[in-house]
């Protein structure tokens, strides 16, 4: 797979997990929440109507209150009158006053309940197993309380419900009054809300999905943009490289051309006029010796520029002794032609430069002396080769004019220094150059991970890499 594919895969990747994180902890939270709101909800509608039960029977112990303590009439029919007045309060569909003595004995029941009335229910029990009567007469005789059963509700054709008993004591009488309200509702009511919540939860979850998707279309977009401007980028680049490449090819093409025409073709020339001066000297008997002479200097002119020539190309020093001899060489050529002092400091370790770091830096070098000999006017070249904590510096320093550094940011900087750059960034190597009127300087530096080993500052190997 394609490295840009999968660094785009990288990306896209953590954004899912967290997408399917956040979606996950939504349901999680929301759930929770749900859960939360609906037993918040029924215990704060249980808790309303509880005070609404304990104000009814409060209501009807209120009303009653007088003829329980009435001395105008019989205790009989003070009772039938309560009974009576009882029957006739309502206050909804299913909400109605029933009582019992403390033996158990319905006195007061609903109309729909009538056939239940004057037994004695004592033993009742509820679905649950709740001994219904038992525990309204004991709330009862305690000051009042509260009893959850389950019990007919004549508003669903006497089907069972969930209901919540309300009972007070009417001590004289030795009575059980309360009234009830049915539960169900609340239940109803809590499916209504848990549906509510989990449609809005859903919602949320499609609206988060859908971001979700958009963020990962979005970084695709985004990595598929970078990838294709880098492409573009990196062909440009890769064209500019080329016509470089081809540009100090041509450029070396042309010098050794040079070379070969004023230098040896000139001497082999000459070589030739020599010899056949002397060939037609001896044919005539005259003494041809200084021709012979004179080409035999020739031949050896023309072997040093060949070998000169040669050496340029690729020096053999730089394979045979290493980077520091080969500097060495290049100083010692380079003095003599110019009249420019060379002062060269080598560094003392060996084996931590691989064969195509030396070529650079050699390279690197060579080209910092040809526009030195070209362009600064100096007396004095100093070129160190130094190891510093992580990196291997190449410094190279004239005495020399300098230069305006702003011209190198212009389209038509030399091409030396770019090729100078491009030989470093081969290797995620680091190019400086300063430069004043006291002369210029260039630092080249690569990063030790790129040499054969780890070395130190210290030099301990008196041979030369």
């Amino acid at each position: 797979m394609n490295i840009n594919y999968k660094l785009q895969l990288i990306t896209i990747i953590p954004v899912l997990l967290a997408l399917s994180g956040v979606l996950l902890m939504t349901q999680i939270q929301y759930q929770s929440l749900s859960q939360q709101a609906s037993t918040v909800y029924k215990e704060s509608v249980i808790r309303h109507r509880k005070i609404e039960l304990k104000n009814y029977v409060a209501i009807a112990t209120g009303a009653v209150e007088h003829l329980v303590d009435t001395k105008s009439m019989s205790k009989e029919q003070a009772q039938s009158q309560v009974k009576e007045m009882l029957n006739s309060m309502r206050f909804s569909k299913d909400g109605y006053f029933y009582a019992y003595d403390f033996q158990g004995n319905s006195l007061v029941l609903p109309k729909q309940a009538q056939w239940r009335l004057n037994k004695n229910w004592f033993a009742l029990k509820d679905r649950n197993g709740v001994l219904i009567i038992q525990e309204l007469v004991k709330a009862a005789k305690e000051g009042g309380g509260y009893v959850n059963y389950a019990f007919d509700q004549p508003s669903k054709d006497g089907s069972t419900g969930n209901k919540i008993g309300y009972a007070e004591a009417i001590k004289p009488w030795g009575w059980m009054l309360g009234t009830g309200v049915y539960i169900d509702d609340i239940d109803d009511q809590i499916a209504l809300l848990n549906d509510s919540i989990k449609d809005h939860i859903d919602d949320t979850s499609r609206m988060t999905l859908l971001i979700g998707i958009l963020a990962v279309c979005v970084v695709f977009g985004a990595g598929l943009f970078i990838r294709i401007s880098e492409n573009r980028l990196a062909n440009k680049k890769l064209r500019l490289l080329n016509e470089r490449i081809f540009q100090t090819q041509e450029e070396e093409c042309k010098r050794v051309s040079r070379e070969l025409h004023d230098g040896i073709s000139q001497s082999v020339a000459a070589v030739r006029f020599s010899l056949e001066t002397a060939q037609l000297k001896q044919q005539k008997g005259i003494d041809a010796q200084a021709d012979l002479t004179l080409a035999g200097e020739l031949i050896a002119k023309t072997m040093n520029d060949i070998r000169r020539i040669s050496h340029q190309l690729h020096p053999g020093v730089l394979e045979d002794y290493g980077l520091g001899a080969a500097l060495d060489e290049l100083g010692q050529e380079f003095s003599p032609r110019t009249g420019i002092e060379v002062e060269v400091t080598r560094l003392s370790v060996r084996n931590i430069l691989t064969t195509e770091i030396k070529t650079a830096l050699y390279r690197i070098t060579q080209e910092a002396l040809t526009n030195i000999e070209r362009h600064a006017k100096a007396t004095k070249v100093n070129i160190s080769l130094r190891l510093i904590k992580g990196w291997l510096i190449l410094e190279i320093s004239d005495n020399g004019q300098g230069f305006d550094l702003r011209v190198k940011d212009r389209p038509n900087e030399g091409i030396g220094l770019r090729n100078m750059k491009e030989r470093l960034k081969f290797y995620h190597g680091k190019f400086k150059i300063s430069s004043d009127d006291n002369g210029t300087t260039i630092l080249a530096s690569i990063p030790q991970s790129e040499l054969r080993y780890n070395a130190d500052n210290t030099g301990l190997d008196k041979h030369e890499d």
